[in-house]
């Protein structure tokens, strides 16, 4: 039985023909095309050529004029700033690309991050210390501040301005800085409203560059290796102008000379070909984010900062080591919750919430985000600690159920909680645990159905085996890089025959081979973590699979993403 409702997109024949033929393109790369949106040649050709001169006047960004300016002072007056980043990989790369800028035009600067226990998300009241103590009558946030308010103004109130860029949704109003330079804003004239936070970071700084007539091209090959990081690791849309700066971005993370991403790119394994956004989701991003989640983030801007060969490679074995530590501890958290929730019988409710003494909170993101694949319900991922009283968790959604309105209903109860749609954080005294429990249940159970409990699986085109080829393959990664918002094309392919089936040495992974009817081939396939699934040879199977380069054969082959068998 197939795990997700397969949602087939619709394309039209004519314009699919017209992409094929103006464009010169295969036709199958062509119906994605239309599927997704890219109807017409000009705007095909966008997004298959992306550049950066299709980049809007970043002066359109709101706020970017008071904010260039009060920059500008700083520079002219060597004023001292204090910037004050986030602990993730997106935070992270904006406060090195911001320490790197206003370096180099001749501003001494200090990075402050974070910790995730001790300050949590956001501007946190130690910025007065930390600005005070470094002589900062300027505070310059990376990926946080806009809904800041207290400490903007008790910044303020000790004679501190602030200059906010941010990405996160704002409240109803703005908080009192010098300028909160955020695409989100309500009233923003910018183009493109999902740019990461080093998205903004980068093109304030073109704004500034641009004001003070210094050429951007050393700049943006410079500073794009970070963008790309940033933007991908924070799952922000390739789509618009994250698609430009991340394709971008990839070339310049190839050829960077960041002494920190080359050791870096060397313990992940890819230091000798180009890396894909792939990479940066599953090989770098989770390193760089290790530090933060475990520990400080302080290392893993220390290793973008760094210009001693030694030292990188140093941070980068550091890294490494963390994030096989943070793999440990999300495998161990993931066990227990999986126990607990056939223990407890969760299943028979429509979301999950499970908790624990034994999880660090660093990792229960990740927990709820994998619970969430695995059963299909909304999940809350609870770290108990007890010695505080204090419980701090995680959310991970489903699309049938917007989060917004169960946070409201959830505040009471908490000590702190907010989010958006789809993901969220709280935390609350442990004695209120039970309650919050009964009302995610009730809202859940009430809100949702069994079938919004099964995902869906976007397929972007039917095809035959034979249009499977080598081809295809190489078409498909003009569509690069893939992420959020621009998938790797999945393929559906009806009625092939299991020739032979068989599993990994660890018995993890599902290998088939697959027959079409009255066809002389033979289709490798596999379906990762699909070993549990039994399919006896000779079984007729519907596939939804995207193509793989197979390292081991040299060959392509099939991933599996769902089968269903055919009656």
């Amino acid at each position: 039985m197939a795990r997700y409702r397969w949602k087939i997109r619709q394309t039209d024949d004519s314009k699919v023909e017209l992409l094929t033929r103006e464009l010169s393109l295969h036709p199958i790369v062509a119906r994605i095309l239309v599927a997704r949106g890219y109807e017409d040649p000009e705007t095909a050709y966008k997004f298959l050529k992306p550049s950066l001169d299709d980049l809007a006047d970043p002066r359109l960004l709101p706020d970017a004029s008071p904010a260039v300016a009060r920059l500008a002072r700083a520079i002219e007056q060597r004023e001292r700033v204090l910037i004050y980043g986030d602990y993730d990989v997106d935070g992270v790369s904006s406060a090195a690309l911001w320490h790197t800028t206003l370096s180099r035009l001749g501003v001494p600067v200090k990075v402050k991050l974070p910790h995730r226990d001790r300050e949590g998300y956001d501007l946190h009241p130690v910025a007065i210390e930390e600005a005070q103590a470094f002589g900062a009558k300027l505070v310059l946030t990376c990926d946080c501040g806009t809904r800041a308010h207290d400490v903007v103004n008790a910044l303020n109130a000790h004679g501190i301005e602030v200059v906010i860029t941010d990405h996160h949704e704002p409240d109803l109003r703005l908080p009192n800085a010098v300028a909160v330079v955020n695409p989100k804003r309500f009233d923003s004239q910018y183009p493109y409203a999902d740019l990461s936070g080093v998205g903004v970071s980068f093109r304030l700084a073109e704004a500034l560059l641009r004001e003070r007539n210094i050429p951007l091209r050393r700049f943006r090959e410079r500073m794009l290796d970070l963008v790309a990081l940033g933007t991908v690791a924070d799952v922000a849309p390739l789509t618009g102008e994250n698609r430009i700066l991340v394709r971008e971005g990839l070339d310049a993370l190839y050829t960077t000379r960041r002494k920190g991403l080359i050791a870096l790119k060397q313990v992940a394994g890819i230091a000798n070909r180009r890396p894909t956004a792939t990479d940066i989701g599953f090989r770098l991003g989770p390193r760089l984010n290790a530090a933060g989640r475990l520990d400080d983030a302080i290392a893993a801007l220390e290793l973008l900062l760094t210009e001693d060969d030694a030292l990188a490679e140093q941070l980068a074995s550091e890294l490494n080591r963390q994030n096989a530590q943070r793999q440990q501890l999300e495998q161990e958290a993931m066990e227990e919750a999986i126990r607990m929730v056939q223990e407890e019988e969760q299943l028979r409710h429509r979301a999950l919430v499970v908790a624990s003494p034994n999880w660090h909170h660093g990792i229960v993101g990740l927990v709820a985000g994998k619970l969430r694949e695995r059963f299909g319900r909304p999940t809350f991922a609870i770290s108990l600690e007890e010695e505080l009283g204090r419980a701090r968790g995680s959310i991970r959604s489903i699309p049938a159920m917007d989060l917004v309105p169960l946070l409201q209903k959830m505040k009471p109860l908490c000590t702190k909680c907010g989010g958006h749609a789809i993901a969220g954080g709280f935390s609350a005294r442990i004695d209120q645990l039970d309650a919050l429990r009964q009302l995610i249940w009730e809202y859940a159970d009430s809100l949702l159905t069994d079938e919004d409990l099964i995902p869906a699986l976007e397929v972007d085109a039917e095809v035959s085996p034979e249009e499977v080829d080598w081809r295809l393959y190489r078409d498909l990664a003009h569509l690069e890089p893939f992420g959020q918002g621009n998938e790797v094309p999945v393929l559906l392919c009806r009625d092939l025959t299991v020739i032979s089936r068989r599993t990994c040495r660890n018995n993890k992974h599902l290998f088939l081979e697959l027959k079409p009817p009255e066809r002389a081939m033979y289709v490798p396939a596999v379906m990762w973590n699909g070993a549990e699934y039994a399919i006896d040879p000779q079984t007729s199977l519907d596939v939804v699979f995207s193509i793989e380069w197979d390292d081991y054969t040299g060959g392509l082959r099939w991933e599996l993403k769902d089968f269903e068998e055919r009656l």
